[in-house]
């Protein structure tokens, strides 16, 4: 199979067929006739000797080799779409352009809702996709470099020595140790000793973060116990609330927290060090106007979140 033999043209076609799942639907959203888009297919058939779509009762469902041709397809159509939108003025008042987030349940709290306004005030044909899935920040970093996220927020420090991803410092936050209100050492300055009466609930997708704490308690002669391991930390507040569980917060997304739930902050006989979030994308995408113009605004909302929820004199 010889690549240089293929009209790319058709891969326009496969890609508006494969979301469609309907030739009509694929002519439509191309503006062709479906005699053009039906004989495309035909061309891509014998090119790949593969039938690619059959017909089912309502749509035209792919082959296993039409889904494994399906992601990297997609992925350089988006790479020549964004190139070629780096070559012109972006316009956020008529730019249709789609971007996509990965996020992380803090963002989804500080920072979804805000972006999401500001997109349809300034921008309103622009598609924001978020792309949740669960990923660690090594993950999530992947998943930049391969294209398949545009921009997110992670901590700083996971950056390492990637020389090909740009990170922008937003904020620095310290983190605590929370627990419900009427917890029996949420009045108490801690010891070394009472490290061993506590038990965490943690999530899956931090092993930075367990790791640091751990290293604190061990170098204290102590094994930190975890009772509760969560998938994402929407749940975390209220399980802290209910039980004697502890959780390990940032201020700022406690603060939040404790608006909406009875919990308070632990007297820890020792300080874990600050973390600070940081945006994270290509810097294959660091001239481009568009991808700047995103950037600013989750930028002045974060800064601007991360302000308010900062108390005077802290």
């Amino acid at each position: 199979m010889n690549i240089r033999q293929l009209d790319l043209n058709l891969l326009l076609i496969f890609d508006a067929i494969y979301r469609e799942r309907s030739i009509s639907g694929a002519a439509r959203k191309l503006n062709l006739s479906q005699p053009t888009v039906s004989n495309a297919l035909s061309r891509l058939r014998n090119f790949t000797d593969d039938q690619l779509f059959y017909r089912s009762a309502n749509a035209m469902l792919p082959t296993r080799a039409a889904n494994a041709l399906a992601v990297p397809i997609s992925h350089a159509l988006n790479a020549v779409e964004i190139g070629f939108s780096t070559m012109k003025d972006f316009d956020p008042e008529t730019s249709d352009r789609t971007f996509r987030l990965g996020i992380n349940d803090f963002m989804r709290l500080m920072l979804i809702p805000a972006l999401a306004n500001a997109v349809e005030r300034e921008a309103p044909n622009i598609v924001l996709d978020f792309q949740r899935g669960m990923k660690t920040p090594p993950e999530m970093i992947d998943a930049i470099r391969r294209n398949e996220i545009d921009l997110t927020i992670l901590p700083a420090h996971v950056r390492g020595n990637d020389d090909d991803i740009s990170v922008e410092v937003l904020y620095g936050d310290k983190l605590i140790f929370a627990v419900r209100a009427r917890h029996p050492l949420a009045e108490k300055q801690l010891e070394d000793g009472d490290l061993r009466d506590l038990k965490f609930v943690t999530t899956a997708n931090s092993p930075a973060l367990r790791a640091m704490v751990e290293a604190e308690f061990s170098n204290r002669g102590v094994r930190r116990r975890v009772s509760c391991i969560m998938p994402d930390t929407i749940t975390i507040p209220a399980i802290v609330e209910m039980t004697d569980n502890v959780a390990i917060m940032g201020y700022h997304d406690f603060l939040r927290h404790k608006q909406e739930y009875a919990i308070a902050e632990l007297h820890l006989p020792f300080e874990l060090p600050d973390v600070h979030g940081a945006l994270f994308w290509s810097r294959s995408m660091d001239n481009d106007a568009g991808h700047q113009w995103l950037r600013e605004q989750v930028a002045q909302i974060m800064k601007a979140a991360i302000s308010v929820n900062t108390p005077t004199g802290a």
